[in-house]
Order: C-alpha cells, then sequence, then structure tokens
C-alpha cells in the first residue's frame, strides 16, 4: 500500500481564519497561544499539532461587528469538536454538514459535538455576528492520518476517515466526547502534555474502529441470519407441500416470503450449496421413491399425491431425473 503524505500544510486549515481577526499564534514548546483584542474581534486561541496530518485546537472569538469569514479549506478534512451554538449555527455556510449532534450541558450555553467531513475544497463565506461566542474545541485530521494508520495496521482502519460524515454508534460518540473534555490548553502544557494528548486522540479513532467494526459484524451477522432463516422457511415450505400433494414453484415460495425471486435464489444457493430449483426437483422425486416403496399405490395415485395432473407427466419427469421409469424402478426395490 502507498501512503499520502500530506500535500497540505496542516496550519492551512486554521491560520487564514485566526489573521482575518489579527490573531497571530507564536510556539511556546508544543503549544501555539495568540490573543487578539482590536476593533474586529476578542479572542484567544491555542493548537497543538500532533503531526504532519493531525492537530487538537480550541479558540475562542467574539467578532465586535457583523462580519464573513473566509474560509479555505486546501484538501478535505475530518473533524470532530464541541462547537457553540453560533459556531454550529455558521456551518452549513461553510459547506459543513455536521453528523452526530450531541447537545452537551457544559460552561458555555447551548454547546454540542458533532463530527464532520469537510470536502467542499476552495474558499466558502461565513456569516459571524457581533456580540456572539464563536468557540470550538477540535481534532482535525487530513486523509494521510489514516494512511499511515492503515498502512501499521492493515485492514484495521480502513474507511474511519469516510466514518466522520455517518452516524455513529453510542459507544463511539461517548469515547469523542470523553476525549474533547480531557483536551485543554492547561494539560497539553505540561510535562509530557504532546505524548498525552497523542494518546488520547489515538485511542479516541482506536475506539471509533473498533466500534465500526464490531456493528459491521453484527450487520453482517443479522444478514447471515436472516438468510438462514429464508432458506429454513423455503424448505420447510417445500417440505408442507409436498405432505399435502402440491406442487410449490419459486414464484410462490418467494411470494410467500416477501422477497425477490432473484434473492431467494440467491439466498438459498448461498446458504445450502444447492439451487432452490433443483432442492425442488430433489425432493419431489425423493418424495416419489417414497411412495413407490408403498405397493399398496398405483403409479397414477404416485402422481396425483406429488401434484402431477397427469401419469404420463409424472412418468417423463421421473424418468428424466433418475434414468429409469417409476414401474422399473419400483420393480427392482419391492
Amino acid at each position: 500500500m502507498q501512503i499520502r503524505r500530506a500535500a497540505t500544510d496542516i496550519t492551512e486549515l486554521y491560520a487564514p481564519q485566526f489573521e482575518q481577526f489579527g490573531l497571530e499564534l507564536t510556539g511556546k514548546g508544543a503549544v501555539f497561544t495568540g490573543e487578539v483584542a482590536n476593533d474586529r474581534a476578542h479572542g484567544r486561541a491555542w493548537i497543538m499539532p500532533l503531526s504532519p496530518t493531525c492537530i487538537v485546537m480550541e479558540h475562542f472569538i467574539t467578532p465586535t461587528h457583523d462580519m464573513y469569514l473566509a474560509e479555505y479549506t486546501p484538501e478535505p478534512y475530518a473533524c470532530v469538536s464541541e462547537v457553540s451554538a453560533p459556531t454550529l449555527t455558521c456551518m452549513p455556510e461553510a459547506g459543513i454538514t455536521p453528523a452526530n449532534l450531541k447537545p452537551l450541558h457544559g460552561p458555555w450555553p447551548n454547546n454540542a459535538v458533532c463530527s464532520f467531513i469537510q470536502n467542499n475544497c476552495g474558499e466558502e463565506l461565513s456569516p459571524l455576528f457581533a456580540g456572539q461566542l464563536y468557540h470550538s474545541r477540535s481534532v482535525l485530521f487530513l486523509p494521510g492520518y489514516f494512511d499511515e494508520l492503515e498502512h501499521r495496521y492493515p485492514t484495521e482502519f480502513v474507511g474511519i476517515f469516510e466514518a466522520f460524515a455517518e452516524p455513529w454508534h453510542e459507544e463511539a460518540t461517548s469515547a469523542i466526547c470523553h476525549t474533547l473534555r480531557r483536551i485543554n490548553e492547561d494539560r497539553a502544557r505540561t510535562v509530557g502534555g504532546h505524548v498525552y494528548m497523542q494518546g488520547i486522540v489515538e485511542t479516541m479513532v482506536a475506539e471509533l474502529a473498533c466500534s465500526c467494526a464490531a456493528h459491521k459484524q453484527a450487520r453482517q451477522a443479522a444478514g447471515t441470519r436472516v438468510s438462514i432463516t429464508i432458506a429454513e422457511e423455503a424448505t420447510a415450505m417445500i417440505e408442507r407441500a409436498l405432505d399435502k400433494g402440491r406442487h410449490v414453484g419459486i414464484n410462490e415460495v418467494a411470494e410467500r416470503l416477501y422477497t425477490s425471486r432473484s434473492k431467494l435464489c440467491a439466498t438459498f444457493k448461498a446458504q445450502t450449496g444447492e439451487s432452490l430449483g433443483a432442492y425442488i426437483r430433489r425432493r419431489r422425486m425423493e418424495r416419489a421413491q417414497d411412495l413407490l416403496a408403498d405397493s399398496a399405490l398405483t403409479i397414477a395415485q404416485v402422481a396425483e399425491r406429488l401434484g402431477y395432473p397427469q401419469q404420463a407427466a409424472f412418468t417423463q419427469a421421473y424418468k428424466q431425473y433418475t434414468g429409469t421409469t417409476p414401474t422399473t424402478w419400483r420393480s427392482q426395490h419391492i
């Protein structure tokens, strides 16, 4: 597998936006911070790059007047984020559709956790309104982050980038919430801060991958159980028809099981290794031999009990299947 290296300097995902407020970030160890208090906005931000393809960041920005924020996306990225209500409101204008939205009760009113993929590359304009707090605590991933994981752990992280735009199950959402709550600037600045942040982010991604894999297996198992049920119900229906002296065809079985003929045939073949049509013919002929073994029944009566309209039709079908006529078979086996 060839790893896709980051074509984008990850700072391009946030630096141009901060510059529009006059906010510049400067490095203090592994953490970069900045504050602003001017005629455009008040607030502060901090970021910690974890790798060339992943950063954690947090910002608190309050515009002093209504404005449009120009957001430029050089390449798609995935994100999990705790956001304030104004931040959430402006996402659609930036071409972002939040997924896995979960309201929180935190220090800021109407905060929520969400995930998303920003794949509208290019420039988007988002309206910001004076006096509203635009807060976000986030982890951002470029696609190359998951390429690296897939290279190190083949098959374990396939499709995880795309999962940020899809519904998650409760355990994955809980892992995201827990991780975001553990991201804070004070902890990032302490000894081992970078290793700590990297560890909780990798744990979060691992939990997401585990949840996706578990529920994929559950869906596959459920599908298998449904398929087995269809095959079992089809065979039971055929046996009941034979008991009643009726011939049941594939179309009738499909209709009574509320499925299509093609799905029924494919499922039956996959679960039994035998086509449904072959199964019906085989069981009908096996039942014919059971009846022929009863010398009290005439050939005509056997044909009738198997649902053949005429004895000649039964004789022809039996000879075609076994290579001998019903009369000959009976004479050889009774």
